[in-house]
């Protein structure tokens, strides 16, 4: 994954508020400037207006001058006073990436104004809320001081440095953060954060905020997020199953990269067999049990109020990301592909966790699903590709670094 390069600061309520300066807010905000320089992240401060600090003597001092002289020079991008397009325009933040080099994906946008949350937005940029001076709107990632925002940075962008596992193969791609393993001692590293991921997504316990936190860092790191136009999960073995647990978090992400994330645009029409317990059992489970138990929605929920689509929103020309907490064989996204391959639609998937030294089995050729919005029945398991487990690990450090994380995020402090 590309390496973050730097962090965006807006000022209103983030840097300082207007009236009174709360001195202890300031020296935290400082602290977290300075901790972003020394991990070689740079600083940059964006505004429409210039500002002027007042002290008690009356003596006015424009606040770049107050921000270098106490905390160090950096740059700095004020609309009125340099040819950068006034917030919340695209063109604001195309203006200061094109000045100082950077993609996308290579930034984060600190705000917390409404006209913040437009910017970042409008930029695609992924939004992080900054609260310590007041909530102003309940978009984007929140966080309660500036020291929550470095634990984010330190944990999701420094601690983690490409997937573990990815499969690109044509049309085919397929990712996964780290290992999933609670037995191997190959893979003895990985058993803390595996156990942890299986009792938020399968018990209701865990921590759905650490892993849809890292889900959408990683994503959007990665560059994929650019190319997204729907998010959803994969649902349940039951059709009663409860909503995936990082639900709230991929909204979130949807929301930054405006995309749309749609609960329900698949649909388990009948209950599936458990691959596990099927295992368990000796039985054999393949794509053919999940083929025949989901279908699209042909009206999936549109807004949070309710609303739905008119008419099914997947077509050509656009690409939805599929999550799913952890994938073995593949056959939840190989029925998801067929699926939406049928509308026209583009598939990415992306697990949490990619059980060790199991195959991935790609439907070849992809099977005809003749009416996508209703239920299908395939007569037998259909032909697959096998594409090989080692094959594509491509990060065997994603185990050290997902448990370095997972241990450092629960306890971590300024150093």
């Amino acid at each position: 994954m590309p390496k973050l390069k730097g962090v965006i600061f807006s000022l209103r309520d983030v840097v300082v508020r207007s009236g009174k300066m709360d001195a202890a807010i300031f020296e935290e905000f400082k602290r977290l400037v300075l901790w972003l320089v020394a991990n070689d992240l740079q600083p940059v401060f964006v505004g429409n207006n210039s500002w002027t600090i007042t002290s008690a003597d009356g003596t006015k001092t424009p606040f770049q001058e107050f921000v270098t002289a106490n905390i160090g020079e950096f740059d700095w991008f004020m609309a009125d006073s340099c040819p950068m397009p006034y917030k919340p325009q695209k063109a604001s933040t195309e203006y200061v990436l094109n000045e100082l080099g950077w993609e996308k994906h290579e930034a984060v946008y600190v705000g917390n104004t409404e006209t913040d949350m437009r910017t970042a937005r409008n930029g695609g940029l992924l939004f992080l809320n900054a609260l310590w001076h007041g909530e102003a709107n309940d978009y984007g990632f929140k966080f309660d001081s500036p020291k929550d925002i470095a634990r984010f940075i330190d944990c999701f962008y420094i601690g983690i440095h490409s997937w573990f596992w990815a499969l690109e193969d044509e049309d085919l791609q397929v990712y996964s953060l780290a290992p999933f393993s609670t037995m191997s001692a190959r893979y003895q590293d990985a058993h803390g954060f595996s156990h942890h991921a299986r009792n938020t997504a399968k018990s209701g316990g865990g921590d759905p905020v650490f892993w849809g936190r890292l889900l959408a860092s990683s994503v959007y790191s990665s560059g994929l997020a650019e190319d997204i136009s729907f998010v959803t999960s994969y649902p349940g073995h039951s059709t009663t199953s409860a909503e995936p647990s990082v639900n709230t978090a991929l909204t979130i992400f949807a929301d930054c990269m405006q995309a749309k994330f749609i609960p329900d645009l698949l649909v388990r029409h009948t209950t599936a067999q458990k691959s596990q317990n099927a295992r368990i059992a000796g039985k054999a489970v393949g794509v053919k049990n999940q083929i025949d138990t989901i279908h699209l929605n042909p009206a999936p929920l549109k807004t949070k109020k309710g609303d739905r689509y008119k008419s099914p929103p997947l077509k050509k020309g656009k690409t939805v990301l599929i999550v799913d907490d952890f994938c073995t064989q593949g056959n939840s996204f190989e029925a998801a592909r067929a699926y939406i391959a049928a509308t026209g639609a583009k598939v990415l998937c992306l697990s949490w966790l990619k059980t060790i030294n199991t195959d991935y089995n790609e439907l070849k050729p992809m099977v005809t699903v003749k009416n996508p919005y209703g239920p299908n029945t395939v007569a037998d398991e259909p032909t697959k590709v096998t594409h090989w487990f080692s094959s594509h690990v491509v990060n065997p450090a994603a185990t050290s670094d997902l448990s370095a994380v997972f241990e450092k995020y629960y306890h971590w402090d300024w150093p």
